[in-house]
């Protein structure tokens, strides 16, 4: 592998050999110190093999004319390098490229954010700090931009801005929600986050409103931290207890249950469409077939490309019939199930535990719809602090 490396460096050449007594050749350019390898014999007289550029030469003085020698190939490094320097424009193409990329190397081209999925705002503030596509790379304080950015989004516990060839790379670790704090102090109510029906109540302190069975709407009153009977002085609670209701998340999702194929006719018609400008009109007129799909065969410019070009384009319209073939309901059905599911499904948070699912399907205007409703157990409880 070594010998074939340098060989590549020192340039090799692919030759075939024809003559009697080949072998006795090769051995006498053996002796003399010429390393011939990949030999391929094609007959008795005729052998192909590859050598150092060097031990060409040495190699054909070696035949003194009782072989012929004739070249194949040349390969490696010096050929490649005589063959681009006799192509001058081929040449100067190479060099410009090559300085283009070394100049690019100095500036950014592209900004990868991984660790969150809305990244727009990001974006903006890496751009206000100078960090963005077409930057250069040698102005950039990425430890400041870093820190600024970081102080500025408490739902960020981790950063780290980096450079990588000519792509900064934003590294960001979502923070953990803090959770919700009730001030004892502080006299609250605990109402509905959501709505519900509610299976328990376990009021920890102040007065239930509500009972297992009852349905509630978000904003409703749980747990009242507010006791003001008859008769009885005003007392103020921060409310605490745990609410547990049952919750439906719903989606939806409908298709065509027939399915549609378009199949040609054979019928076919030309238009032709002027465009001058932004403005365009049909020479020919419109199509008249009522299904049809279109294909440009041609465009040409009347007079070439002036000031003001006037193109032609040709259209063809190849008349269709749609087919309608019935969907197989039963696939249907299940398929559409699923993709609701997952809807709704993407709007109960991950901790949140599923109890049941139902589904209920519609036909309407040959379309089949799906309802899907999840329904959960959860703490629809949420602390509002009263004013005083």
């Amino acid at each position: 592998m070594v010998f074939r490396i340098w060989n590549f460096i020192c340039g090799y050449v692919m030759i075939r050999i024809e003559g009697l007594s080949l072998e006795k050749f090769l051995n006498t350019a053996a002796r003399q110190g010429i390393r011939v390898f990949d030999v391929s014999r094609f007959s008795y007289t005729v052998l192909h093999a590859t050598l150092s550029a060097s031990g060409f030469d040495r190699l054909t003085q070696t035949a003194s004319g009782r072989y012929k020698i004739t070249v194949l190939k040349k390969g490696g490094v010096p050929f490649g390098v005589k063959w681009i320097t006799h192509r001058k424009t081929l040449l100067f193409g190479l060099i410009i490229l090559a300085i283009a990329g070394i100049i690019s190397s100095f500036f950014v081209w592209d900004i990868r954010i991984s660790g969150i999925e809305e990244t727009k705002a990001v974006l903006a503030e890496l751009a206000e700090q100078g960090i963005e596509p077409g930057a250069y790379k040698g102005g950039l304080d990425l430890d400041k931009a870093q820190t600024r950015i970081i102080i500025e989004h408490e739902e960020f516990a981790w950063m780290n801005i980096s450079i990588k060839g000519v792509v900064v790379y934003v590294e960001i670790v979502p923070a953990e929600p803090i959770p919700e704090i009730i001030d004892e102090d502080t006299p609250c109510n605990i109402v509905a986050e959501k709505d519900g029906f509610i299976e328990s109540v376990t009021a920890l302190c102040g007065r239930a409103e509500v009972s297992p069975g009852d349905t509630v709407r978000k904003g409703d009153i749980l747990i009242s931290g507010l006791i003001w009977d008859e008769n009885m002085p005003r007392m103020l609670f921060a409310a605490r207890g745990e609410v547990i209701a049952s919750v439906w998340y719903t989606a939806k999702e409908s298709k065509p249950i027939f399915e549609q194929t378009r199949k040609q006719t054979g019928r076919t018609q030309t238009q032709r469409i002027i465009n001058i400008g932004q403005d365009s009109a049909a020479i020919d007129g419109q199509c008249s077939f009522d299904e049809y799909d279109t294909k440009v065969e041609d465009e040409y410019y009347i007079g070439g490309r002036l000031f003001l070009p006037v193109k032609v384009a040709v259209l063809r319209h190849s008349e269709v019939e749609v087919i309608k073939t019935p969907a197989d309901l039963q696939k249907l059905k299940v398929y559409l199930e699923e993709r609701a599911y997952y809807k709704a499904k993407a709007k109960v948070a991950p901790e949140i535990k599923i109890t049941g699912h139902s589904a209920f399907f519609e036909v309407s205007d040959d379309t089949l719809a799906v309802t899907v409703y999840l329904q959960t157990q959860e703490d629809i409880g949420k602390a509002v602090y009263l004013e005083e």
